[in-house]
């Protein structure tokens, strides 16, 4: 689309729609029967594996890039600071998830739950029948089922199905599901993952790969002091 500065005096759009990928990588060795669990920011790019200020998951080693700290979607703060883009709100989130195991003993079940960041689940059975649950399995020794071809199981929502708005709530929404660069939204959304071994009677089991990937539509807006023209 052909962008015309001079109507109001800035080089950018007052409301910049784009894309913003971020990927995270684990290490994780299932060694017991029991499940684990963890979460990912579903509507806010800032620090996505750091939900609440902690891990995105907890029992697992990270391994990259960076650390979970400091981890931001790429290119996202060279538009999203004090003297560009101030505030944001995530349009579409997609999770894209993947377990590379080695041998039976890694075979997994994993349920994933877009929910309000105050959700309590206490097992992974109670996150089964929650709204907008959706199941996968991970095998080694067998197919992976709702899984794609490219061995990565794949969910995307819209954050105000999640908040219970309609379209037009939605896109007016200038408070509950959005914030400021640097914060994350009024309501923070988080995608619940959990993990549960398939064997029921493993006992030991080589550590396996976990790969998590983000993929936030973003709107920025509140242009900050930038140069006019």
């Amino acid at each position: 689309m052909l962008f015309h500065p001079g109507r109001i005096g800035l080089p950018l759009p007052r409301t910049f729609v784009t894309e913003f990928y971020c990927e995270a990588d684990y290490k994780i060795a299932v060694g017991t029967a029991s499940a684990t669990s963890g979460a990912v920011k579903l509507n806010a790019p800032w620090l996505p594996f750091r939900p609440g200020g902690s891990s995105a998951f907890p029992s697992f080693t990270f391994l990259g890039p960076a650390t979970e700290a400091t981890l931001l979607p790429t290119g996202y703060s060279t538009v999203a600071n004090s003297l560009m883009y101030q505030q944001y709100k995530v349009l579409r989130s997609t999770i894209a998830i993947k377990w590379n195991g080695s041998n039976s003993g890694n075979n997994v079940t994993m349920c994933v739950v877009p929910a309000v960041n105050t959700t309590s689940f206490t097992g992974v059975y109670t996150s089964r029948t929650s709204p907008y649950a959706r199941q996968s399995t991970f095998s080694v020794s067998k197919p992976n089922v709702g899984v794609a071809r490219d061995g990565w199981f794949r969910y995307t929502v819209d954050p105000e199905v999640i908040i219970g708005a309609t379209r037009v709530e939605g896109k007016a929404d200038m408070f509950v599901n959005a914030a400021y660069y640097n914060n994350d939204p009024t309501l923070t959304l988080f995608w619940f993952v959990w993990l549960q071994s398939n064997d029921l009677d493993v006992t030991t089991t080589t550590a396996s790969l976990f790969q998590v990937r983000m993929h936030y539509q973003v709107q920025l807006f509140q242009m900050g002091q930038m140069t006019t023209i």
